[in-house]
């Protein structure tokens, strides 16, 4: 934190950064899941299929943030993690507000790829979070910011609905816009400000130059890419659970809202559970921890898929949420925690262009696979998928283990 700024407050900067979590993303998921229906009414693209464009409004932002995320993360670690928080706010609330007075297609996926670009309120307040909290709370915190946005997955598209069919589309994303735009205040006057990464001293300023367009370690690049498919395989579902419930299961929307409550609900309330769990443990415990909760994911993918009643696939689906609490909030965090102090800003932006990334490929993979072989067939790609993710984590394990460690201290002595 900033030498102004006691020790202390941590905590109190921590809530504050969770409400405003909690207010921003909420707003975002009020109208998240009806923008297809939006484009509807408005001009179309000539020539192309609408089920393209409908899926062009959830891919442009996933593909912007994967591109812009790391360099906004580096930023970070230069001008300090609180700018990046109001630069966040501001894009977001102004997209929304682009949208608003959209009138065509083009116009609205245009506001999306700019808020991809531009945003990433996620990545900067975990960034914010890493700076303020102490070493041995991040990981608790981490699963908090996890907690927050699941509950805002929860509870905000109900409330979406409701404003949607009372005003419309437009005033219900105006709404999200407002209470977006009463963020910033919030976070000028109540999040301390936090110094920049510290930076090496004029000695070792060619070092530092160096070190910082050297590659991350090895580590860190085996986290990464546990983390593209731990979260392709947490969002393929997205594409046909829907269907699945009302074609295969023969089952009502109502029970479509439900499956889809029930993980979010299950994830916010054992994210904190998880991080307790995993507190103070060394890396390659806590990595053999992860492996043992994929493993049981990937269980639970194909329990989704063979269950035959409805109360046994709302079962799974909330042991499902129970498991994910665990995995990306403590890879987030062992990202950080084995990064350079100095780029660990960038890591994280990293983690956010892995996690955009996972998804984009996971609805690729949902999407050949379900059409070829049915809506069934999604969730044993879904663990296909859990397993991939299973062999690089253990591999990453393998290579933080003390054994390893060692050896390869010894090698480069030799």
């Amino acid at each position: 934190m900033s030498p102004a700024t006691p020790v202390h407050t941590w905590r109190s900067a921590i809530r504050w950064l969770l409400v405003i979590q909690a207010l921003s993303m909420g707003a975002m998921e009020m109208t998240g899941p009806f923008w297809p229906l939006f484009l509807r009414e408005l001009t179309p693209l000539p020539a192309v299929p609408f089920a393209w464009v409908a899926s062009a409004a959830y891919f442009a932002p996933m593909a912007a943030t994967l591109v812009t995320a790391p360099w906004w993360g580096r930023l970070a670690d230069r001008v300090g993690p609180k700018p990046m928080i109001l630069r966040a706010l501001v894009a977001l609330a102004a997209s929304q507000l682009w949208s608003v007075y959209a009138d065509s297609a083009a116009s609205v996926l245009l506001a999306r790829t700019v808020q991809g670009g531009l945003a990433g309120f996620l990545a900067a307040a975990q960034i914010y979070a890493m700076r303020v909290a102490p070493p041995d709370m991040r990981r608790r915190v981490f699963a908090d910011l996890q907690t927050v946005t699941a509950c805002g997955s929860f509870m905000a598209p109900p409330v979406g609905a409701w404003l949607v069919a009372w005003m419309g589309f437009r005033m219900a994303n105006t709404a999200g816009a407002l209470v977006i735009l009463a963020c910033i205040p919030l976070a000028m006057f109540c999040l301390p400000g936090i110094a920049p990464a510290p930076r090496n001293t004029a000695k070792r300023a060619a070092e530092t130059s160096q070190a910082r367009h050297a590659p991350l370690g090895g580590l860190v690049v085996g986290l990464l890419l546990g983390m593209v498919a731990v979260q392709a395989a947490r969002v393929m579902p997205q594409g046909f659970l829907a269907p699945y419930i009302t074609e295969t299961l023969h089952g009502s929307v109502m029970l479509a809202g439900l499956a889809y409550s029930a993980t979010a609900a299950t994830l916010a309330l054992s994210a904190r559970w998880w991080a307790k769990r995993f507190a103070g443990l060394p890396v390659h415990v806590t990595l053999g921890r992860v492996c043992a909760l994929t493993a049981v994911c990937g269980v639970t993918a194909l329990w989704q898929g063979v269950a035959q009643g409805e109360a046994g696939f709302i079962a799974a689906r909330l042991a499902w949420g129970l498991c994910l609490g665990g995995l990306l909030p403590v890879l987030n965090s062992l990202v950080a925690e084995t990064s350079p102090e100095d780029r660990q800003g960038f890591a994280l932006g990293l983690c956010s262009s892995a996690a955009k990334g996972g998804a984009l490929i996971g609805l690729g993979v949902a999407a050949v696979s379900t059409g070829v072989f049915g809506w069934r067939a999604g969730f044993f790609a879904m663990a296909a998928v859990y397993l991939a993710a299973l062999v690089a984590l253990l591999a990453v394990r393998r290579a933080a283990s003390p054994h390893a460690a060692s050896a390869a201290a010894r090698a480069q002595r030799a």
